[in-house]
């Protein structure tokens, strides 16, 4: 994320709700507030058909982060 922000490229980052702490921490640390959506945990066990509905539940989120 700092690579692409340091290029003037719009991003954000997508973690499952259980690393939220983590990623919270890493911005307080690097004082970067990175644009993040959260999404359900777990992940990993999910269909393709889950993977796609988590995708189009957030979908609005990240396009209004992107274009934040």
């Amino acid at each position: 994320m700092l690579d692409i922000d340091r290029k003037g490229l719009p991003g954000v980052a997508i973690f499952s709700e259980e690393f939220r702490s983590g990623v919270e921490a890493w911005r307080d640390v690097h004082g970067f507030d990175a644009n993040a959506v959260y999404v359900d945990h777990p992940i990993q066990p999910l269909t393709e058909a889950e993977l796609h509905a988590h995708a189009d539940g957030v979908f609005e989120e990240v396009m209004a982060a992107i274009t934040a």
